[in-house]
C-alpha cells in the first residue's frame, strides 16, 4: 500500500472537522443571504463569507499536513 492511500484513509483531525463544519455554515449563510438579496448589508454579507472561503481554500491549497497551514487553519477559525 502507497503512503498517499495510507494518509488518505486516516481519520480527518479535529480541526479538519471544524473547519469543514465552518465552511459549509458559510456556504449555507451565503445561500440564506441570496434568498433575502433585496435586504439591507445582504450583498455585503455575501461578499465577507465568499472571502472567507477564498482564503480557506488558499490555505489549503498550500496543503492542511505541515504545521504552518493548521497554524493559519487555527488562525481563520479564530475569525
Amino acid at each position: 500500500m502507497s503512503a498517499t492511500a495510507i494518509k488518505a484513509s486516516a481519520p480527518p483531525s479535529e480541526l479538519q472537522i471544524r473547519v469543514e463544519n465552518r465552511k459549509r455554515e458559510l456556504i449555507a449563510e451565503i445561500v440564506e443571504h441570496k434568498k433575502n438579496s433585496s435586504r439591507a448589508g445582504a450583498a455585503e454579507a455575501i461578499d465577507r463569507a465568499k472571502g472567507r472561503l477564498s482564503e480557506l481554500a488558499y490555505i489549503v491549497k498550500e496543503g492542511v499536513d505541515n504545521p504552518s497551514a493548521k497554524l493559519k487553519l487555527d488562525d481563520w477559525m479564530a475569525r
